[in-house]
């Protein structure tokens, strides 16, 4: 528990961090978009509806343990023959009620047991798909927004060859040019137009995806602001608190938890189909004839006493249930192992994701620093005449590529921090506002959407 302490101890840490990032609020950001797809994503909503279903397991086998009262009503008309002679019709009535209340029935006190795990494992479900919900949200919202930061990058790449063009056409008038650097630039103008239409359909494909998870149109984006982000804030510390909060807190890990006692209930339960039940029954009858040899015959019959049941032979019936039970149960507890097993893979998984993820993008940063003073150095170059434009380009591009790899970066570390969480059961409103305070109030163009 104390290991666990420690974890929590963490992410409060890590929250304030993020929390003392002060912004404003977006009509379309990334903690609008979760609001959104809890709300509208049809897979989770699925899941709602199941739950509420499974919710009825209780009081059903609940009302099994309370009173029971049938009645009965019956008017007929009836019709004698006898020896080919005839009697006059007449009426009869008939009228029942009938109240029990189980004393002992240990099936049924077994199966609301079982009723409640299951509700239990299914609460849980809904809780992991809350978690997956926030995962799908995420990844549509980064794809869509990395399919803008490499339209931006392209726009910039055919808007500084325009000017390099240009300045190749009049130092070519000049007498100070080549041609060559006029045919290099106009070459990769036409790569970029050609690429300008991919990245278009991109856009309209990665925003079509967010937009089917939020039920609404989205016209424009709020992007990461790159001076509030240190990726040092997502460092989730040492890895075994992780696995221990996982444990208590992993919705997976609890749904099965809640299988495996349900799945033991329901063994009692099938077992119990062997003991005797006791019930108290009370009942009312009321019947009213007239007929030939007695007019307007009324009997009243009151009872209540005790109902003994005792179950002796159904055909093997009882003992098939009891294995089927337990078969089950084996295989609710290999679940569970399964369920352990997967959640601690895929938690290390993640936690190597954000710890590499971080040394990236300040090894992003870096390489970005060295790429624009590569792009100075041969512009330098240039008008020392001992680089031509083409090398201008070439340095320019790999800039734009760093660019755009450390954007990546950045949008890979949020996205595992994101899963990390869910898979812990922690990654909720309150985890995705802290992200939020991470965009800034610029929003992206639609992107032709």
């Amino acid at each position: 528990m104390q290991v666990s302490c420690c974890a929590l101890t963490r992410r409060i840490a890590i929250g304030v961090a993020l929390a003392t990032i002060v912004g404003p609020s977006w009509s379309m950001d990334l903690l609008e978009s979760y609001r959104l797809a809890l709300q509208n994503d049809r897979q989770y909503r699925i899941v709602q509806a199941q739950t509420r279903a499974q919710a009825e397991a209780v009081p059903q086998a609940w009302s099994q343990l309370l009173p029971s009262v049938s009645a009965q009503l019956g008017r007929n008309q009836v019709i004698q023959e006898r020896n080919g002679q005839k009697f006059p019709q007449f009426p009869t009535e008939t009228d029942a009620v009938q109240v029990r209340q189980p004393i002992i029935r240990l099936r049924s006190a077994f199966a609301l047991q079982q009723a409640r795990q299951q509700v239990k494992s299914a609460e849980a479900d809904l809780a992991r798909e809350k978690q997956s919900v926030g995962v799908r949200v995420a990844t549509a919202y980064f794809d869509a927004l990395l399919a803008r930061d490499r339209l931006d990058l392209i726009a910039a790449q055919r808007k500084n060859t325009e000017a390099q063009l240009l300045a190749a056409q009049k130092a070519l008038l000049a007498g100070t040019g080549v041609r060559t650097d006029i045919d290099e630039a106009r070459a990769q103008l036409d790569k970029f137009r050609a690429q300008e239409i991919g990245i278009l359909q991109n856009i309209r494909v990665t925003t079509a995806q967010l937009e089917v998870l939020v039920g609404s149109g989205v016209e424009s984006m709020a992007r990461i602001d790159t001076s509030r982000m240190a990726p040092e804030v997502f460092d989730p510390g040492a890895i075994e608190p992780l696995l221990d909060l996982a444990m208590e807190k992993s919705p997976d890990i609890l749904g099965r938890v809640a299988d495996m006692e349900a799945s033991k209930a329901g063994i009692r339960a099938a077992r119990s189909d062997h003991l005797p039940s006791l019930d108290f029954v009370a009942a009312y009858n009321r019947n009213l004839s007239d007929n030939p040899f007695f007019v307007g015959s009324e009997t009243i019959t009151q009872s209540y006493g005790l109902q003994l049941n005792i179950p002796i032979y159904q055909g093997g019936y009882t003992q098939s249930k009891v294995r089927e039970a337990v078969a089950q149960s084996e295989e609710y507890k290999e679940r569970y192992f399964n369920s352990v097993n997967s959640a601690q893979v895929q938690l290390r998984k993640e936690y190597m994701s954000i710890k590499e993820g971080i040394a990236q993008i300040r090894a992003f940063e870096q390489a970005l620093i060295s790429a624009e003073q590569a792009v100075m150095s041969n512009q330098k170059g240039v008008r020392a005449g001992v680089r031509t434009s083409l090398d201008v380009l070439l340095v320019e591009q790999q800039r734009y590529q760093v660019q755009l790899d450390l954007a990546q970066a950045r949008y890979q570390l949020m996205a595992a921090w994101i899963r990390l969480n869910s898979l812990i059961g922690t990654m909720d409103e309150v985890e995705f506002d802290r992200l939020n305070r991470l965009l800034e109030l610029a929003a992206s163009t639609d992107g032709g959407n």
